[in-house]
């Protein structure tokens, strides 16, 4: 059986009108991650974790199992070379481990080092006849080939070994579908989402498998599940948004389209931090994509942890007060704005303060501070047409009625939005 934790492999992401989605490979460390690392590693703080395995080995320099944890964390930041560097220390160290040749294998494999990965999935084969993994990874090197029939054989002798590997089923129909093999495909997709109800892989496979063959509906619903399952995954919209074009559902298109751009974008920002941890203005960009997505909460803790780092950075305290304003704390967001003025008088600090007591009904203050902003727009309307009102109800009638000039000069339709 796998090892709780394994990475998953994508060899191939190609768009819905062509190939399907990528199968799936196994990589396995040898002993589960130390709890200090796996802590770190959930929180995405892949550089923290190196650095923590990299104390475990400075202490155990002759342990094999750190060196393939290392290998995994090398491999998801990119690093192959790193990664079987780890790999042929931890093999030097223990060379009857079979899934240390398994992991090695893998990362050659996707490093496109096809005849070195052969050689260790068969290496991993002879130390350990029934071990599944290295009988499915090879069977995906035979995909990678393009040879179907070879690839269905290696993924029959993993499901023989192993009748509940849902990875091997996932693959095994992947190989059927480019095989021209429908039906059979179709069953092994099936019995993969009967196995793991949550498989997202194979929600994709189907839906894609669903398309070619015209069950447009159906298709349609697997993706729909599939971004369910695993929502920041842009692919999946890729795949809707061409079922939608083929269908002239534009206005649906265009939605997933957009949906899929921002994934994207999001991608390349969480990349870029993971990199750059202390990257205070990637932050906030990425705290700003957040709330384009109307998602204040994933926008609050990219600022609150770009300014754990830079308590005076005036763009991370602007994105803040901006929250803040959304979430009708307007104290906060003025204690932000006058934060951002203390340490350099600008616009946006003036414009923030100005929505904070506008919020606050410091109609006079607000009104200043739009104006030291510059602004003129339908809040700047508005603090002039709620301080009329205020001094109608105090009985002065010029005054009110020259704010409500103002406001009306700024937004013809004022009353009526605002009343």
């Amino acid at each position: 059986m796998r090892n709780a934790l394994s990475v998953l492999l994508v060899v191939l992401v190609v768009g819905c009108g062509s190939q399907p989605a990528a199968p799936v490979a196994t990589y396995l460390t040898s002993e589960p991650m130390p709890p200090e690392v796996s802590e770190l590693m959930e929180q995405g703080n892949h550089a923290g974790a190196l650095a923590k395995v990299d104390q475990l080995i400075a202490a155990k320099p002759d342990n094999a199992m750190l060196y393939s944890i290392r290998s995994s964390i090398q491999h998801r930041q990119g690093k192959g070379d790193a990664a079987v560097a780890d790999l042929d220390k931890a093999i030097e160290l223990d060379g009857k481990d079979a899934r240390l040749y398994n992991n090695r294998g893998f990362v050659l494999m996707g490093m496109q080092q096809f005849q070195k990965a052969t050689a260790d999935f068969n290496k991993a084969t002879e130390l350990a006849p029934q071990y599944s993994n290295p009988f499915n990874n090879r069977g995906l090197l035979h995909i990678a080939r393009g040879q179907y029939a070879s690839a269905i054989d290696e993924l029959d002798q993993a499901l023989k070994l192993d009748p509940n590997y849902v990875d091997a089923y996932n693959n095994r129909g992947f190989a059927q579908m480019q095989a021209g093999n429908t039906d059979a495909a179709l069953t092994d997709f099936n019995t993969a989402i009967k196995l793991s109800p949550r498989y997202v892989n194979a929600y994709n496979n189907r839906g894609l498998l669903r398309a070619r063959v015209g069950d447009i509906d159906n298709s349609i619903v697997d993706f729909t599940n599939a971004m369910m399952l695993d929502p920041l995954n842009p692919k999946y919209y890729e795949h809707r948004c061409e079922i939608y074009r083929k269908i002239s559902a534009i206005d649906l298109a265009l939605a997933d389209e957009a949906r899929h751009d921002w994934l994207l974008r999001l991608q390349e920002l969480t990349s870029t931090i993971q990199a750059n941890p202390k990257d205070v203005n990637v932050l906030v960009e990425r705290a700003n994509h957040h709330l384009k997505a109307n998602d204040p909460s994933k926008g609050m803790d990219d600022v609150q942890l770009a300014l754990k780092l830079d308590p005076k950075s005036t763009a991370a305290l602007l994105v803040r007060g901006r929250i803040y304003l959304d979430l009708d704390d307007y104290s906060s967001a003025l204690a932000d704005a006058d934060t951002m003025l203390a340490i350099a008088p600008q616009q946006e600090g003036y414009s923030l303060r100005g929505d904070a007591c506008l919020g606050l009904k410091d109609y006079d203050k607000a009104i200043e501070c739009f104006a030291e902003a510059r602004r003129i727009d339908p809040s700047v309307a508005e603090a002039y047409y709620r301080k009329a009102l205020v001094l109608q109800a105090s009985g002065q009638m010029d005054a009110a009625a020259d704010n409500l000039k103002r406001a009306v000069a700024l937004d013809p339709d004022v009353e009526s939005r605002l009343r």
